[in-house]
């Protein structure tokens, strides 16, 4: 009798989950919105993604490409609804136009605003006005000004970096050097982010395991037991929330918590100024101390956790896609010799035109064949290939024409596919191909507004751009003067093909050659 209620229990049990999973399923079919038939519980995501089976990039592309003639199309992912927009006009009018009905992201992950992790106060998860006074208080810090300053902190770790290389070669067989990329560009990142942001100096090429990149390496390689809770979160955030599950364990925040707190102590004790994140970030929050008695109603505190949840953001923001950056533009100036050996004359040249001065913010910022080269990379690969928006009212979205395409309902998830529309030929013939020239004077004007999204869009952008820009283009910059980049017997042959699940490497990694040049014009 027991066996018996046992199997009717497991099959009442089996039928509410089934009856759960699918209860949202019948939300796009009752709009009108386009989308392919889901499956109970996954909906329409790809198993083989969440298995490393296949990748998040190409199951955005392939969708992207079924849908590329509708202005709309939904996704379920999993039991939430999420709402496509393809078409580069309407992603105007929801990024920009009526912006005031899309001004928020969606928090994922226990990073909810009012939340107790690290990344309930960042700018990203901050909304409405709260957000908006914080962009306010931030934006000053990243200027081209603010860049000047930090320009020389970056080049340091540039100049760890490239010297590490160099050594490398030297006590080789060869004069050569094989080294996976990643591990390369993660570890200039991170000692990049600890002088800009942290103030602390790390080389994370001779201390290899210091605390700083551990500690970074554990925020952003979702592998194991977190990619396990991040698809919980995905699928149960309400229950997630409720049981008080943290996606990062408390010792990542105690660390950033002592680190940022003891640094901003010392300063003002010793009265140390220097240019980096911190320095900048307390500059904000003296402004904000000093406009405080004026302001009325709900505003956003600039409290030191603020300053350490802005300071946290940016080293997640910044420690992988700047790498990932690095990576793909590096993995295709090998790839395309014709290329890499165009950008060595302009960069060479302007080597020598600087007479033994170090390189500075300016002349770099100028290189306009490495400007075209890094655009070209960030629209093959960007490394954030889809960006979001949450709707905050019932609002109907009309074509140019006035034409109703949709009825969204308040919190409704829409996307916006960065790498589908950077892949569409419709924008980019031949996207396949790595192309600098469509970033050419003569060329760039032809590039569709909307159709070029390496760093969001909107008053949503990335608010640090500039800073990553700087970094990648500063590394590149040193590479190529000092390296030629080849192929290594280990080189990943179709990156494409090769790259699964949600991170952008491919199984084989990123290995490359370095050969040094033999120009005599060097960086020391």
């Amino acid at each position: 009798m027991a066996y018996i209620e046992i199997i009717i229990l497991s099959a009442v049990a089996l039928f509410s989950l089934y009856k759960w999973s699918v209860s949202n399923y019948h939300i796009l079919r009752d709009r009108g919105i386009p989308h392919h038939k889901p499956t109970a519980l996954i909906g329409n995501f790809n198993m083989n993604v969440l298995l490393g089976k296949s990748s998040f990039m190409k199951f955005i592309i392939d969708n992207y490409s079924d849908f590329k003639s509708r202005k709309i199309y939904g996704i379920y992912s999993m039991r939430d609804v999420n709402i496509y927009i393809p078409d580069i006009d309407l992603i105007k009018k929801i990024a920009i136009k009526d912006f005031d009905t899309f001004p928020n992201h969606n928090s994922v992950g226990g990073g909810e605003e009012g939340g107790n992790t690290f990344l309930s106060k960042s700018l990203i998860v901050l909304k409405d006005n709260k957000w908006r006074e914080m962009r306010n208080s931030l934006s000053p810090s990243f200027t081209g000004s603010k860049m000047r300053l930090m320009f020389q902190l970056v080049n340091e770790c540039v100049v760890q970096a490239v010297n590490y290389s160099a050594n490398e070669c030297k006590i080789s067989k060869n004069n050569e050097v094989h080294l996976e990329m990643k591990d390369f560009t993660t570890r200039f990142t991170n000692d990049a982010i600890a002088s800009t942001a942290f103030g602390i100096q790390t080389n994370s090429f001779k201390d290899r395991n210091n605390e700083f990149y551990r500690t970074g390496k554990a925020i952003t390689e979702f592998t194991g037991f977190t990619l396990f809770k991040a698809f919980l979160f995905g699928l149960i955030p309400k229950v997630m929330k409720a049981l008080r599950i943290k996606l990062f364990d408390d010792k990542i925040f105690n660390y950033f918590n002592h680190l940022v707190f003891d640094a901003m102590k010392y300063r003002k004790e010793q009265n140390i100024i220097r240019p980096d994140m911190i320095h900048l970030l307390m500059e904000a929050k003296q402004h904000y101390e000093e406009n405080k008695p004026s302001l009325v109603g709900e505003h956003v505190e600039f409290t030191d956790e603020d300053l350490l949840a802005q300071c946290t953001l940016f080293f997640v923001a910044g420690f992988e896609t700047v790498s990932a950056c690095l990576c793909f533009t590096a993995h295709e100036l090998l790839e395309n010799s014709v290329i890499q050996d165009k950008l060595y004359e302009e960069i060479l040249e302007t080597h020598r035109s600087l007479e033994g001065k170090p390189l500075n913010y300016d002349v770099l910022m100028k290189l306009k064949y490495l400007d075209m080269v890094i655009s070209e990379s960030l629209r093959k690969w960007p490394p954030v290939l889809l960006t979001d928006r949450i709707c905050s009212m019932d609002y109907a979205l009309k074509d140019d024409d006035g034409s109703l395409i949709a009825e969204f309902k308040k919190d409704d998830n829409i996307f916006v596919p960065i790498i589908g529309i950077h892949r569409d030929p419709t924008y980019y013939p031949n996207p396949d191909k790595f192309d600098p020239e469509r970033f050419s004077d003569e060329n760039k004007n032809k590039i569709k507004p909307m159709s070029y999204l390496p760093f969001g869009l909107g008053p949503r952008m990335c608010i640090g751009n500039r800073l990553a820009l700087m970094e990648v283009k500063a590394l590149i910059y040193h590479l190529i003067l000092n390296f030629e980049i080849h192929r290594s017997e280990k080189t990943c042959r179709n990156l494409m093909n090769s790259i699964a699940g949600f991170t952008l490497i491919p199984k084989e990694g990123f290995w490359m050659k370095f050969v040094p040049r033999n120009s005599g014009d060097s960086t020391s």
